[in-house]
């Protein structure tokens, strides 16, 4: 059972270290704004079915009494985070959007000590500062005195803002926990799609610079990170709880970092070495060493619903 889990998690952040690398290819061929159209369309045309025949929904009562919640996670989690997303991916390279995004948990447990007055252990308040490092370590190149100096790359800023509203989108889901997970989702990914039909005229398609490969890498980040992750994660922390399962996330940025390199981009000693401390300072964040129990209250398992 627990084999069968920890290969769900795996998958699921295999699944969203994909989306980094099929999302900077895409949106070399779909402007952003349709990148995210189509991956949310595609989301919600399998997942709105999926939610009526495994959860059977009352879909008018549950937008009624949710309405601004779900409409609060659409355009955060969805279309907000996305856009960002592949606009920064359009200026940075995906082994750094995957060190960013490994920054999540981090500021999750920092915005849950500030807004929710949560307590951190010296093992979490060292992991966030090795976290840091790591991640500047990736943006200034290695050269960490330089840091005042260094002409950083509008992508990775983009991409911090992205992740500060994934951690508030995080920090914030709690409050959806009492709908039908899948539904849930279901409901974001349409409403998202409907408010992204009114931007897609500001960034026009070119039809002529669609290929093959952008029409498959479209239809993998719609049916992967947005369902395959999305179902994997839920199970594998349904089968060993929130805490162990947050620890998986680290995964992400060495996933992201292999499949660079087989699809050819080029990997730099300052983000191998940046990667190993941020990877060092999450597992240290995760309070590896503290009992299970204790990891349960762990702010970013109980509120961390996935990353990409």
């Amino acid at each position: 059972m627990k084999t069968k889990a920890w290969l769900f998690l795996v998958l699921a952040n295999l699944f969203w270290a994909g989306n980094l690398i099929f999302g900077k290819s895409v949106t070399s061929e779909f402007p952003p704004i349709w990148a995210s159209f189509l991956r949310w369309a595609i989301a919600a045309v399998v997942l709105i079915p999926m939610a009526q025949l495994v959860e059977k929904p009352n879909w008018l009562k549950v937008w009624r009494s949710n309405w601004g919640l779900l409409l609060f996670f659409s355009l955060v989690g969805v279309v907000f985070y996305t856009l960002l997303t592949y606009t920064a991916l359009q200026h940075t390279s995906s082994t750094n959007g995957s060190l960013i995004n490994s920054l999540t948990p981090a500021i999750m447990i920092i915005l849950s000590l500030i807004f929710l007055k949560d307590k951190i252990s010296a093992w979490q308040g060292t992991g966030l500062v090795l976290s840091f490092v790591g991640v500047l370590t990736v943006l200034t190149k290695g050269h960490l005195l330089g840091v005042f100096s260094t002409p950083y790359n509008q992508g990775d800023g983009i991409l911090l803002i992205a992740v500060f509203l994934w951690a508030i989108y995080s920090i914030i889901s709690k409050r959806a926990q009492h709908l039908p997970p899948i539904t849930f989702v279901a409901f974001t990914a349409f409403i998202g799609v409907i408010c992204f039909v009114p931007l897609l005229f500001i960034q026009p398609l070119q039809p002529e610079r669609i290929t093959a490969f952008g029409i498959t890498g479209v239809m993998y980040l719609g049916l992967f990170p947005s369902i395959g992750s999305f179902l994997f994660w839920n199970q594998g922390v349904k089968m060993l709880g929130p805490g162990k399962a947050s620890i998986t996330m680290n995964l992400m940025p060495i996933f992201t970092a292999i499949l660079s390199v087989i699809t050819g981009q080029e990997l730099l000693v300052s983000q191998v070495v940046g990667g190993v401390i941020v990877i060092a300072g999450m597992l240290l964040s995760a309070n590896l060493m503290a009992r299970s129990g204790r990891a349960r209250t762990n702010p970013v398992g109980k509120q961390h619903t996935g990353v990409v």
